[in-house]
């Protein structure tokens, strides 16, 4: 705000109009409130109100607004309780002025941790998926995208939503970080409109029993598919270690013959391994699809045994439909395209 100031050589008006132009959403700046602000810094050196036990409460409602707005906007993730005792007035009127103001609270969106050299990456093979779709319009759905997750018993309750509605306390108690605890490891795919798995298998994923579950599951499904379609399809994993192994990378190269994209792999062409890129999971239709589907009917409630959560996941895979699936493969192009926007840096804030 006070850059902008500078910038229009100090003339409050029209650096509340850049300001707005620059900054359409939250909070804008009013003349009045750059001045506030400047003469503030003038005098004690800082943007915000010296502290002070107490403040008078019959102050004009215009000058709450101002104090309220400055501080908003120079500290913007301030909770209400900062804002209200820096400004000395309560909470409810801290909202007031907030709402009145057109300010909304919003929560930042979880996203995967990203290293310096990740976002390229990620850009390089967006535009790869945006070519190969230019050529062939249906080229995600020639795709078998693959996931590999562990669910736990202690897993994921959302206890946000959780309430019981009664005119007294019920007194109400909810189980949880239960003592003796399991866990289910499952593989699973999905391609154009058909679902692969679920696969359960026992302990870590070694390379050698990831090879054995090709064997066992690919094998089996492109058999059964038409012609037409296995020349084109594509197999997808992302840079786990026990995909890396040798016998699996060979594998997979005799399976798909010469084009074979690592972490993605076609069934017939030329090229060779086209690299995933790591740390995405905002670009696979099993992790921002179906691992969220999955984990929202998997633990609505908590599973007593462990057959029972064996059979939400099943049931769960099995309600998964071809319209479902489709939706998914038209939610990738749109997600690569921002991607691409965004330099293959973080993108699901601006969905």
């Amino acid at each position: 705000m006070l850059l902008i100031y500078g910038e229009c050589r100090r003339k409050a008006k029209s650096a509340a109009r850049l300001y707005r132009e620059r900054f359409p959403h939250g909070l804008h700046p009013t003349r009045q409130t750059n001045l506030k602000v400047v003469k503030r810094l003038r005098e004690t050196g800082c943007v915000t109100n010296r502290p002070r036990v107490s403040r008078p409460r019959n102050l004009g409602r215009k000058v709450q607004t101002e104090d309220v707005l400055a501080y908003a906007i120079a500290h913007s993730q301030s909770s209400t309780k900062m804002i209200s005792e820096n400004c000395g007035l309560s909470k409810s009127r801290v909202w007031t002025i907030l709402n009145e103001s057109g300010a909304h609270p919003y929560r930042p969106t979880p996203v995967k941790g990203l290293l310096l050299r990740d976002a390229k990456r990620r850009h390089t093979w967006c535009n790869f998926v945006v070519n190969n779709f230019e050529d062939h319009s249906i080229f995600l759905a020639d795709i078998i995208w693959t996931y590999e997750a562990c669910f736990s018993r202690n897993g994921m309750y959302n206890r946000q939503n959780v309430h019981t509605w009664s005119p007294e306390n019920p007194r109400y108690a909810l189980e949880g970080r239960h003592q003796p605890r399991w866990s289910i490891n499952v593989w699973c795919g999905i391609f154009n409109d058909r679902f692969i798995g679920p696969v359960f298998y026992e302990g870590t994923l070694t390379g050698q029993r990831y090879l054995e579950l090709l064997q066992d599951v690919i094998i089996d499904f492109l058999e059964n598919l038409p012609l037409h379609q296995l020349r084109n399809v594509w197999f997808q994993h992302d840079g786990a270690p026990p995909y890396k192994i040798s016998n699996v990378k060979q594998y997979l190269m005799e399976i798909f013959q010469s084009l074979v994209m690592v972490w993605m792999v076609p069934r017939y062409g030329y090229g060779g391994f086209v690299k995933w890129p790591p740390r995405s999971p905002d670009l696979t239709p099993l992790d921002f699809f179906l691992s969220g589907h999955i984990k929202g009917q998997v633990y609505a409630t908590p599973p007593p045994t462990l057959q029972d959560f064996r059979r939400r996941i099943t049931d769960t895979c099995a309600s998964v439909t071809p319209v479902m699936l489709h939706n998914a493969q038209r939610e990738i192009l749109s997600r690569v395209q921002i991607c691409i926007v965004a330099n293959g840096e973080h993108f699901e804030q601006y969905k």
